[in-house]
């Protein structure tokens, strides 16, 4: 726990290089299209109403603008999730000649993957909003409990990222692995349907319920629409927070010298 939270602390007094870095890295990779920082709220905008509008003229009986709503901050944070947990995979492989230099923690590319998927979730927040518009549904008193799922939220995908970004360090093959996993989790989160359709009891539901992806969701998204977290959902949140923080910090201990050698 001392050496992550050692390296994790430093990061914080050190900023320049995980948030300008990151900010960095989102303008060069749009600097040479026509439409430049255009093109990140883009995908937000298909899913709603492309996606979204699609699956929602199918199902007659469900409120278009609540089901829009809902397709859009599914998608939204399941972008921000997939992301992170997908580029912490080739986290140290991308950074290579920067790891060896030896200037900078592991903690700094860490802060650097996240804060870039942040600035996609922040950009992406206009449209959310526009379809948020017409959600007859919409709580704002459970906005700050929103708040609070999503900090949870962040707090495991810093967690779950030093796992999979040392695991990715060792195994080249993980990237490969998550890729398909991501793609099979999105079918079992509730992003582009209700979870109440997965009902307890059948197998649809049980395989939501021990989907993480699901939980985290949930917790942010439960309280905009006025619907009571479940009670399941606060308990694995709980453990796997907890799992997630010390089991990130005795790898981290064990295993952050040995990255350089891995790459």
């Amino acid at each position: 726990m001392s050496l992550l939270l050692s390296h994790f602390n430093q990061s914080l007094r050190r900023p320049d290089h995980w948030i300008y870095g990151s900010w960095l890295d989102t303008i060069v990779k749009y600097r040479k299209t026509s439409l430049g920082l255009l093109w990140i709220p883009i995908p937000i905008a298909v899913y709603i109403w492309g996606v979204g509008g699609f699956i929602g003229a199918l199902q007659p009986a469900v409120d278009q603008g609540n089901f829009l709503a809902h397709v859009g901050v599914g998608f939204l944070i399941f972008r921000l999730m997939s992301t992170v947990i997908l580029d912490a995979t080739t986290l140290y492989a991308s950074h290579q000649s920067y790891i060896y230099d030896g200037h900078r923690n592991l903690t700094d590319f860490i802060l650097r993957c996240m804060s870039r998927s942040m600035f996609y979730f922040l950009l992406s927040l206009p449209l959310l909003f526009v379809a948020m518009l017409g959600a007859s549904d919409l709580e704002i008193a459970g906005l700050g409990w929103s708040l609070l799922g999503l900090a949870v939220l962040l707090v495991n995908l810093f967690s779950y990222s030093v796992l999979f970004s040392l695991l990715g360090a060792r195994f080249a093959d993980l990237n490969e692995f998550m890729g398909s996993a991501i793609l099979a989790a999105f079918l079992i989160t509730p992003v582009v349907w209700y979870a109440r359709l997965a009902q307890e009891g059948t197998t649809q539901g049980l395989l939501m319920r021990a989907n993480p992806l699901y939980h985290l969701l949930e917790a942010v998204r439960a309280p905009l629409f006025g619907e009571q977290v479940e009670a399941l959902t606060v308990q694995y949140l709980v453990v796997m927070t907890l799992v997630g923080v010390f089991a990130a910090a005795a790898a981290y201990g064990r295993f952050a010298r040995r990255v350089p050698t891995w790459l």
